[in-house]
């Protein structure tokens, strides 16, 4: 499909057929999304807004009803709650599992292909109802920790309860494999950290400047994105997670620009060793992101992120040099001329990388998933079936 939409954009620009009929080729060979398809996007988004409302719901009762409530009610109902919610979990995970294997063992027939389609679809991200409920009980178990403190005044830290709470959920997402929970995990790993630097930076402040701890956090980030990304290869595997690896590399990169920013405009011209490495950091990763997601692992969007960084970049680094001793107005001009011819530039050729890989990468899948459907389809507890 995406070699056919190559070359009907290639006779488009070639002017061997006009846009209408470039228009009537792409209806004719595009597959728009049918009623059973929008079905299953509502039902993933309410399954996902259902499960949060829960968790949520169980929280906010706790804190309007805490006077009214004794320690016994308190531990007893969101206990009953979380414990409910994994047996839920256990019971929808073997379901599914009974189901994708009868539908394998009748995969033949017509219906049975557009059930297996629709299944395809529902889990996509590691979009099922058990991966669902385990994400409330995920949360529930947050609030369980917060009645402990709360409730025995253990004197612990704020940054102790998060770290503590993704301790706690890392064996759910390893088995559920999916983007919310790994997301979800990251995220408190995050928080935690930020919490934990704020609340000590009294005793650290000689050695950990707001720039070095801004550089923690663009290492913790990168360090998730490159394992996920290197442990995610097989997109039927628990550790591919598409929209972590998002989440993470626009985090990661934009602490980077703004620590790179922020060193042209405070250190730029002092001999600051630190700085120099930073600044060479930085640009050994660009260089070995374009390296490994352009040739090895081809991939649009930290292209997009690292040209963009070093479009920011650079456009920070012209107001140095010109702002300083020049006059701005003609400054402003010549900035926001390179910005707009930079990122046209950049747009354009990103437009055409995409139009290239698109048949390797499609290619390159559907290599992947055949020896991973065929390890599947006689195995029994596939989450993400």
């Amino acid at each position: 499909m995406s070699q056919i939409k190559s070359q009907v954009c290639g006779w488009v620009e070639q002017g061997h057929i006009t846009q209408e009929q470039a228009n009537t080729l792409y209806r004719q060979v595009t597959e728009l999304p049918d009623a059973s398809s929008w079905r299953s996007l509502i039902a993933n988004l309410l399954l996902w807004f259902g499960a949060l409302s829960f968790a949520s719901g169980v929280i906010f009762f706790f804190a309007y009803n805490w006077q009214s409530l004794g320690r016994v009610a308190k531990f007893g109902l969101i206990e009953v709650a979380i414990v409910l919610a994994i047996a839920a979990f256990a019971w929808l995970y073997y379901r599914a599992n009974s189901l994708s294997a009868a539908a394998h063992s009748l995969r033949h027939s017509h219906s049975n292909r557009s059930n297996q389609c629709n299944d395809s679809n529902n889990s996509r991200f590691g979009a099922t109802t058990a991966n669902g409920v385990l994400l409330a009980a995920s949360v529930l178990v947050g609030g369980l920790l917060a009645l402990v403190g709360q409730t025995y005044q253990t004197g612990a830290d704020p940054w102790q309860l998060f770290a503590l709470w993704a301790l706690v959920i890392f064996p759910f997402a390893w088995v559920a494999g999916f983007d919310g929970l790994w997301l979800l995990l990251v995220g408190l790993i995050n928080l935690s950290i930020g919490i934990f630097l704020d609340s000590f930076s009294h005793l650290w402040g000689a050695f950990l400047d707001e720039q070095s701890q801004l550089l923690i956090f663009i290492c913790l980030n990168l360090s998730f994105y490159y394992a996920f990304v290197l442990l995610g290869r097989n997109a039927a595997g628990r550790w591919h997670a598409p929209i972590l690896e998002y989440a993470c590399s626009l985090f990661a990169m934009g602490c980077f620009t703004w620590l790179i920013t922020w060193l042209i405009f405070d250190d730029l011209f002092k001999s600051d060793g630190a700085s120099t490495w930073i600044i060479c950091g930085y640009f050994a990763h660009l260089i070995f992101g374009f390296v490994i997601f352009r040739y090895r692992l081809p991939r649009i969007y930290p292209l997009a992120l690292g040209g963009f960084s070093l479009i920011a970049v650079g456009a920070a680094l012209l107001s140095r040099l010109m702002f300083e001793d020049n006059d701005p107005i003609g400054g402003f001009l010549f900035i926001g001329l390179y910005i707009i011819l930079a990122s046209t530039g950049l747009s354009i050729w990103l437009k055409a990388l995409s139009r290239k890989l698109k048949p390797q990468s499609e290619s390159m899948s559907e290599l992947a998933l055949k020896p991973a459907a065929r390890a599947t389809q006689g195995k029994v507890g596939d989450i993400h079936e």
